[in-house]
């Protein structure tokens, strides 16, 4: 008795038909003509309407030290506060506040969102009270100016009022600097 593989030549040339089928048989035809654009939708309100936010910032943090049994004076970490005035109880509990660094400078800025934790073991804690946002970190990542007279590890807040219910403003990406920046179209 003969055995029929998929080598074949009746096999493969069924198999090339049907290919050549399914090829030709596509959905496709040719573009339609576009109808004319609707009426102009109204005006809508800026979305950075309420929203407060910052220049970029020089912030300056102070060593945090304890003292040693032995009497001497060890650096734990470090701190810095932002006075932000604006930034009232009631805010406090409805608003979201948002805090970024800059750790180039403002011509080839390099935008990370706050609390920052790199894979070398730096981070940047935020905390927002009453006027204030806190940060802390285990590095002194406070502004500096280069040789060239550029500033570098500048910050900037936002803080973005609560006006709408759950579930019906957009979805945002906020740990993403330029994206929150376009989204409520804020300027550099």
């Amino acid at each position: 008795m003969k055995r029929r593989t998929l080598s074949s030549p009746l096999v493969l040339l069924s198999g090339l038909l049907f290919v050549m089928f399914l090829v030709s048989c596509s959905k496709e035809g040719p573009a339609g003509a576009e109808g004319p654009a609707g009426p102009p939708g109204p005006k809508g309100e800026g979305v950075a309407d309420g929203v407060i936010y910052s220049d970029w910032l020089d912030v300056k943090y102070k060593p945090d030290t304890i003292h040693t049994a032995g009497g001497s004076i060890d650096t734990i970490g470090y701190y810095a506060d932002i006075e932000v005035p604006k930034l009232t109880k009631e805010m406090l509990s409805i608003a979201d506040v948002k805090a970024y660094i800059n750790s180039s400078d403002i011509t080839d800025p390099v935008i990370y969102s706050l609390p920052y934790s790199s894979g070398n073991g730096l981070y940047i804690q935020m905390s927002a009270y009453e006027k204030t946002i806190s940060l802390y970190s285990n590095g002194d990542v406070g502004t500096v100016l280069d040789n060239k007279g550029k500033k570098f590890q500048q910050y900037r807040y936002m803080i973005v009022p609560g006006n709408a219910k759950a579930n019906s403003a957009a979805q945002v990406k906020w740990p993403e600097y330029e994206t929150v920046k376009a989204y409520l179209k804020l300027n550099d």
